[in-house]
């Protein structure tokens, strides 16, 4: 448990550490957040990328443009953290609705996990959760520079029968008998809201409150 802590504590200070150069005239806003940090830093792009999504659609920068974009990163075999990640943006996204908000983001799930979650797989899983949703895809070499972009983390574990477990980090290939075997993935569980100028503007860490997401996204996206 306490390895777990340490982890999530590390993660929360490299993040934040990469966006401490966000414009001042948001350093007020963000003293009123109540689930979210201001990660907006006006000299840091996303990189290139182009994927494809759920329907089969290239998927790359300019479906972030001249919108507002909820993103988290997902892997269809997930246990735990990610169908809950899910859920609280379905709830989330019917609290926005049902208070009339003038700006209801897109959301938008990358998986970590190509190889497994194809854009058919992805359609079924995403979707489950609300219609709206989108997965996207592709090629695992540009999915792993965005993880980095959003100063996300992941990496990939094989149990053995006896328990004894392998780690993979995320820029290393899995071998065959890995993926015969099967593997689970330990990985931050952010969502990020991407601004209108295709640029990461906040992020929530865990634990999701979708009230207080709902108080937030209003607030920031009011004042962007």
């Amino acid at each position: 448990m306490f390895k777990k802590i340490f982890i999530v504590v590390v993660m929360v200070v490299i993040v934040l550490s990469l966006y401490v150069n966000f414009n001042h005239n948001y350093k007020g806003l963000s003293k009123q957040l109540k689930a979210s940090f201001m990660l907006y830093n006006p000299d840091k792009e996303l990189s290139y990328f182009s994927l494809v999504d759920h329907n089969n659609n290239k998927f790359d920068n300019k479906n972030f443009k001249d919108k507002w974009t909820l993103l988290s990163f997902i892997y269809t075999h997930c246990p735990d953290v990610c169908p809950t990640g899910l859920m609280d943006m379905s709830i989330l996204k019917s609290i926005l609705i049902k208070r009339g908000a003038s700006i209801v983001p897109n959301i938008v799930t990358i998986t970590f996990d190509p190889i497994r979650d194809t854009p058919e797989v992805l359609k079924t899983y995403v979707t489950y959760f609300d219609k709206s949703f989108l997965g996207v895809s592709g090629n695992q070499s540009q999915i792993n520079q965005l993880v980095q972009d959003f100063g996300a983390y992941y990496e990939r574990v094989v149990y053995a029968k006896n328990g004894k477990s392998t780690v993979f980090k995320n820029d290393k290939p899995l071998p065959e008998w890995a993926l015969v075997a099967g593997y689970l993935i330990n990985h931050t569980a952010w969502i990020y809201l991407v601004g209108p100028n295709g640029q990461i503007f906040a992020g929530f860490p865990l634990p999701h409150n979708p009230l207080e997401m709902a108080d937030d996204i209003e607030l920031l996206t009011e004042n962007y």
